[in-house]
């Protein structure tokens, strides 16, 4: 699950390098930005990691959440510059990945 985290991770920041860079300097709300993160997992789990596959994901997952490109982007862009916060992130990610196994049966 942790290899799958990560390979998460640096398709976002392949996506985000495709994009240019956005004025909009408001990030996700971290909870929000978490649910966003978890759908992702689940879409790679369905979709794999190719971005041809990912990309619609991402597009339909933030259109889900009511969050412009620009704005995910620049919260991507956030954590890639404080890796302190994006450590808190992922333990917060990988507490609640064990709770929404249960549920999800």
């Amino acid at each position: 699950m942790v290899k799958r985290t990560f390979v998460l991770f640096f398709l976002i920041f392949g996506f985000l390098g495709l994009q240019s860079c956005s004025k909009e300097k408001h990030r996700i709300p971290e909870d929000q930005f978490s649910d966003i993160y978890i759908e992702l997992l689940r879409a790679q789990d369905s979709l794999g990691t190719a971005k041809i596959m990912m990309e619609p994901a991402l597009d339909s997952i933030l259109k889900k959440q009511g969050v412009s490109r620009p704005l995910y982007d620049s919260t991507v862009q956030y954590y890639m510059s404080h890796p302190e916060d994006f450590r808190d992130f992922m333990k917060e990610i990988q507490e609640r990945i064990p709770t929404l196994r249960d549920t999800s049966r």
